[in-house]
């Protein structure tokens, strides 16, 4: 493997410098006699103190997302809007670990606390990188927009696979132990901020600017906030955000019942709390829920929330008109400004390092070995086994290398490297399914590896992809974006991007990227693989211009520009409103060949859209397709890789229906045909209606996302070298027929495992193994108990296969007695457990009587209802091991 040098990390170590040297050229005055910096002080005497000192401008400076320095008094310019998802995304390289939908799937919590572990100690450690007080505190690695906890209650929902699936019990222990590795133990100071999000209820990307989600009180209560609460009163969350879409009619950035009466007045909750990025504007354009901008900027920091993020800095340039209009008042606006005050402090940002436990982090944490090692481990443990059937009188998996010579290893997802959503770069190469089968069989068999024939791509244009774009030695293109829309000056910032691509409405934010007003210049080399007549264009809402080999070959004019003259600058003219508009070209080209290519992009205002696609030369299907068949029908077991990506599952995306695309559908029946002995591997974030796959193909895995270290834990996997045991974190479908009304929120109507009546395709909870398990021997030490009670439900797993294994035991309750409707069964405890061949174990299971209460609708509060309750226990939702019951008592 190659350590890639990320010039975005030398070229913002430059940035960062400059913004130091303009800060000390504004004589940043730090006078250490003031409180604020006397580290015998309280955090909050300290804050109050620093607060007293600031006029309004200043107060109101740091509540946008990026902070303003104030020199004067010696305090920096700070970034918040990083992620961390499943590592940290910027600036430059780092640890990718599988997509968080994976992370669900191994139902592992201590695990996921020890990968935010990693995720934090990598963030301090480049931090660390950064010497200088200014330097560090402009990085935006100590604040993260993470996790993402919205509930998978659609799986057509284009975030599903960013979330821990469909049930809120699983997602709440999944957020604690996400929250506590983020933010570290130390009784002082926060490690890095964690921000649960979006809350809540946000579950729709077509229509979420304006999406309103009806939603009883009970559903409310019971499926869309316990695992906020969880991340905030037991993870101990510092920060959370509101989601873009209403709540009854009450957006949630500006609802005082979410942010204030249950979140701080129930919860406890000390924190801040930060809008979506963009979502204060959404209140006047989509909800018309606010008239303008000081009634947005008013609505929105009364309700509770203390931080803007992204958008047109609504807040930042309208609240003192609020307050002058009586809209606000200086108490709400000095209450959100102090908390965003504290919040640094406790970051450290205003101590020396030596006080700072974590300015003691290496750099060499980034990337390290035993972080690739965890990444990988954390991938095998999330693949789940669906199907594992006898082919010739022996199961096909594990596949055993002494008694084949060839494997076919075909498929769209059989040399990529699928990071999923709100994914950052990771310091090596990342190992795709091909490069870890020929890691694991070496010399010993021969690997038959044909290329997926582009038959989508014959009529569709697709993104043009990081391997088709070279900058000196990296994949992608030499990035300038200027804070003007002329081209002129130094850049902001000079990076490699991986591939043009920018969406500040659904993607998240990028600090490169500015508000409004910008132009961006992207230039370097592209490299076609296919040779033969391409269209090259550029999707935009804005001006774009496509330059190949020096000549302009695409222009698309800002709304109401005559037309451009090449070499002008690119518009300065009244920008009334635009849309997204293809502009392309085409033209021949052939496969290995380097063409200079520039791309030009000028932003006027709103949101900003740009991408460079292409579509691929017609290509002889049936010939290639022909030869391919012919391949694996010859080789003595085919591994095909099929799924989806970002092209149809991603914020700003929802999808149309639960099937694989056409193509892989047909393709995958013409490989069976050819030969029998096939495994299918899929990679998505989301469930998938593989019914013929699961009637016909012997043997079939969900490998998910699975990060950097993906294909070597997919290996592992086939091969036997690890017995898989992950479970899947939500109800595989049959068909959408099934499905509710994508706008239905109410979960009592058919939604997951709880409320389904029909057959589902896979349970929630399902997974296989190359082990089986036997339960016995239920024993529970309270037949009845009262509210405050701790019930320990025990009993006996023994490993009965011919491999160690784990095994993720499952307890589920049900109410049988209450008037109300209830859940067919609700998970309320599980544990993955590690056995060798022939093992038995006791596993106890403590359950909380007063996690058996519902909403009440009478009384407005949650009820542990007296009666009895079926406590079971099982290896997923559907497969029920042993039973017994249990009685509240008053």
């Amino acid at each position: 493997m190659k350590k890639i040098i990320c010039l975005a990390t030398v070229f913002l170590i430059a940035i960062i410098s400059s913004s130091f040297n303009k800060a000390s050229a504004e004589e940043m005055k730090k006078d250490e006699s003031m409180p604020f910096w006397n580290t015998k002080l309280s955090f909050e005497e300290r804050a109050k103190d620093l607060l007293s000192r600031l006029t309004l401008e200043e107060k109101v400076s740091l509540l946008s997302e990026t902070e303003d320095a104030i020199p004067r008094l010696g305090v920096s310019k700070y970034y918040l809007g990083n992620e961390a998802l499943h590592g940290v995304v910027r600036p430059g390289a780092f640890t990718v670990f599988p997509m968080a939908i994976a992370l669900a799937a191994t139902w592992d919590p201590d695990l996921l606390f020890t990968i935010t572990t990693a995720i934090s100690d990598e963030a301090r450690g480049k931090t660390n990188l950064f010497k200088g007080e200014m330097q560090c505190q402009y990085c935006g690695l100590l604040t993260f927009w993470s996790p993402t906890i919205n509930i998978a209650r659609d799986p057509r929902w284009g975030r599903t696979p960013e979330t821990y699936g469909e049930d809120p019990y699983l997602t709440g222990r999944l957020a604690v132990s996400f929250v506590k590795g983020l933010q570290g133990n130390d009784p002082k100071y926060l490690k890095v901020v964690s921000t649960p999000k979006h809350y809540a209820a946000n579950n729709e990307d077509h229509n979420r600017s304006e999406c309103n989600a009806k939603i009883s009180e009970r559903s409310l209560r019971e499926y869309y906030l316990p695992h906020f609460r969880d991340a905030i009163v037991e993870g101990g969350a510092y920060s959370i955000m509101g989601a873009y879409n209403a709540i009854n009619a009450v957006p949630c950035n500006a609802n005082k019942k979410l942010m204030t009466e249950i979140l701080r007045d129930e919860w406890g909750f000390n924190g801040f709390v930060v809008t979506d990025c963009g979502a204060v504007g959404n209140l006047i354009n989509w909800h018309k829920y606010s008239k303008d901008g000081k009634n947005a900027a008013a609505d929105t920091i009364n309700s509770g929330v203390d931080l803007e993020c992204g958008g047109d800095q609504i807040m930042k340039r309208n609240l003192p008109e609020s307050l002058k209009t009586g809209l606000t008042t200086q108490e709400t606006i000095d209450r959100a400004a102090y908390r965003m005050i504290l919040a640094r402090m406790k970051l450290g940002m205003f101590d020396p390092p030596e006080m700072v436990p974590f300015s003691k982090i290496s750099p060499d944490e980034v990337g390290s070995k035993a972080h690739q090692e965890l990444a990988r481990q954390a991938s095998r443990e999330s693949i789940v086994l669906l199907k594992n059937e006898k082919v010739g009188g022996k199961k096909l998996l594990p596949i055993d290398t002494s008694k084949i010579k060839t494997i076919a290893v075909v498929g769209p997802n059989a040399n990529v490297a699928r990071f999923g959503d709100y994914s950052g770069t990771s310091v090596y190469d990342p190992i795709t399914p091909l490069m870890g089968i020929k890691n694991k069989v070496v010399d010993n068999v021969k690997v038959n590896f044909v290329q997926w024939t582009l038959s989508a791509g014959a009529s569709d244009f697709v993104s043009v992809e990081p391997e088709n774009l070279r900058n000196g030695g990296e994949k992608g293109l030499k990035a300038e974006y200027f804070n003007n829309k002329k081209f002129e000056g130094t850049p902001s910032t000079m990076r490699t991007d991986a591939k043009i691509d920018i969406d500040t409405m659904n993607k998240p934010p990028d600090p490169a990227i500015p508000a409004i007003g910008f132009s961006v210049r992207w230039t370097g080399k592209l490299v076609p693989s296919v040779s033969g007549d391409h269209s090259l264009s550029i999707l935009a809402k804005g001006g774009a211009r496509l330059y190949l080999d020096g000549k302009l070959i695409a222009e698309k004019q800002l709304l109401g520009k005559t037309k451009m003259k090449a070499g002008q600058p690119l518009g300065n003219s009244a920008f009334v409103k635009d849309t997204v508009q293809r502009v392309k070209a085409n033209l021949a080209l052939e496969a290995g060949r380097e063409y200079d290519i520039k791309v030009e992009f000028i932003h006027e205002s709103g949101s900003a859209f740009a991408k460079l696609e292409w579509m691929h030369p017609t290509v002889n299907i049936d010939a290639a397709r022909a030869k391919e068949l012919e391949t694996i029908k010859n080789s003595d077991i085919a591994l095909v890789f099929l799924g989806i990506g970002l092209d149809q599952e991603r914020e700003g995306i929802d999808r149309a229906d639960l099937d694989l695309p056409f193509d892989q559908r047909e393709y995958i029946r013409q490989v069976y045909a050819a030969n029998p002995k096939t495994v299918v591997i899929l990679i998505s974030g989301s469930p998938l209606s593989i019914n013929w796959i699961k009637d016909n193909v012997p043997a079939i895995i969900e490998a998910w996302y699975p990060g950097e270290q993906g294909g070597n834990a997919i290996a592992d996997v086939l091969f036997g070298d690890y017995n898989p045991a992950g479970r899947l974190p939500f109800t595989f479908f049959k068909s959408v027929d099934d499905l509710a009304p994508f706008d239905d929120y109410e979960v009592t109507h058919g939604r997951t495992y709880m409320y389904f009546t029909k057959e589902p395709l896979y349970p929630f909870g399902y997974g296989l193994s190359y082990s089986g398990f036997e339960y016995g021997d239920l024993s529970i030490d309270k037949k009845k108990a009262k509210e405050s009670d701790t019930v320990n439900v025990s009993f006996n797993v023994k490993n009965t296969g011919d491999a160690d294994g784990d095994e993720v035991v499952q307890l589920y309750i049900h109410n049988v007695e209450s008037p109300v409707i209830q859940p067919a069964k609700q998970l309320r405890g599980f544990k993955r457990i590690h056995l060798k061949k022939g093992e038995t174990t006791t596993v106890t299971l403590p359950l909380l009587v007063k996690n058996l209460a519902f909403w009440d609708d009478r009384t407005n509060k949650f009820f542990v209802e007296p009666g009895a309750f079926d406590i079971l226990v099982g290896a997923s939702s559907n497969d029920i091991k042993l039973k017994s019951k249990i009685e509240v008592i008053k």
